[in-house]
């Protein structure tokens, strides 16, 4: 009537299958983790560049009024936000 061992080879198939799925579903969560470690990175670098805080020394302003004095945290220095500027004919 039929061959012997039809519905082992079925079951062998199917063994098959799973495998390959199981193979290709690793392959792509190797590759997702890989992917997001890579994103990671990228926006911790871009992240530092943003946060860095560059100090420049420049000439003492000129005579100001309404300006704000803060002490600097970590050295014995002044840092003056704002003012206005007045040079006898017009503010700046």
């Amino acid at each position: 009537m039929g061959k012997k061992g039809k519905n082992e080879k079925k079951v062998k198939g199917a063994e098959k299958t799973a495998a390959k799925m199981e193979k290709k579903v690793s392959k792509r969560s190797k590759r997702e983790e890989e992917d997001l470690e890579a994103l990671i990175a990228e926006f911790q670098n871009l992240d530092a560049k943003k946060t860095q805080v560059v100090e420049t020394t420049c000439p003492p302003p000129p005579p100001r009024l309404n300006a704000s004095l803060s002490a600097h945290p970590e050295k014995d220095e002044l840092i003056l936000f704002g003012g206005e500027y007045f040079n006898g004919k017009k503010f700046f």
